[in-house]
């Protein structure tokens, strides 16, 4: 049972270093991959990325590489289809 319990508290933590999102960017107009809350998104940040690891969040997303947040103006966001049986 402890082993289980040990299992369900780590997994989330390795499941999300393991898949981390990637950002492809160009002039402001970015493609996202692995990400939950992007496909395609405009943002004010000018860098060229190729597929750069990022941290997606609802409004803004952060180069890892270089700790700059940039904020989404316009995105096709990915909605999550979730049943309820």
């Amino acid at each position: 049972m402890k082993k289980l319990l040990f299992i369900l508290i780590i997994y989330p933590f390795f499941f999300t270093n393991v898949i981390g999102a990637n950002a492809s960017c160009i002039g402001g107009k970015c493609e996202f991959n692995n990400s939950i809350h992007y496909k395609t998104a405009n943002t004010y940040c000018m860098q060229t990325l190729n597929y750069e690891e990022v941290k997606t969040d609802f409004q803004h997303f952060t180069i890892l590489n270089t700790g700059e947040v940039c904020e989404i103006l316009e995105s096709d966001q990915i909605i999550l289809d979730v049943q309820i049986n």
